[in-house]
């Protein structure tokens, strides 16, 4: 497991989870994108419950390795989630096209005044 700091507090959660979330901040390191996400970790008590996080690109996050008495915490839901996440940033994105980019050089408005006059 990992104990992650971030913002000031920590937390422990799952060696995948940790790695996904850690591979997720520097993707977002390279861009000018922020993510919410939430993971789960282990509370004071060893119970498992979640953490909400906002992580852009100057997210701070130290990761290291814990050995704590309980077992290894597992949610590939979280850590496929994280992943997606990491994915979506690496796809390149479709530009928007505005009417004036496909328009011939040269065109000029319609005289909307000849519509329904006969030849």
């Amino acid at each position: 497991m990992k104990q992650i700091t971030y913002a000031g507090t920590s937390f422990v959660t799952g060696t995948d989870i940790a790695d996904a979330l850690l591979t997720l901040a520097a993707a977002l390191g390279g861009s000018a994108a922020t993510a919410s996400v939430r993971v789960p970790a282990l509370a004071g008590d060893n119970t498992v419950t979640t953490i909400d996080l906002v992580i852009g690109p100057a997210s701070e996050i130290i990761a290291s390795v814990v050995h704590p008495t309980v077992d290894e915490l597992v949610d590939e839901a979280a850590v496929r989630d994280l992943n997606l996440k990491v994915d979506a940033l690496s796809r390149p994105s479709a530009e928007v096209a505005t009417t004036t980019d496909s328009l011939p050089v040269g065109w000029n408005s319609p005289d909307f005044g000849d519509l329904g006059a006969s030849n």
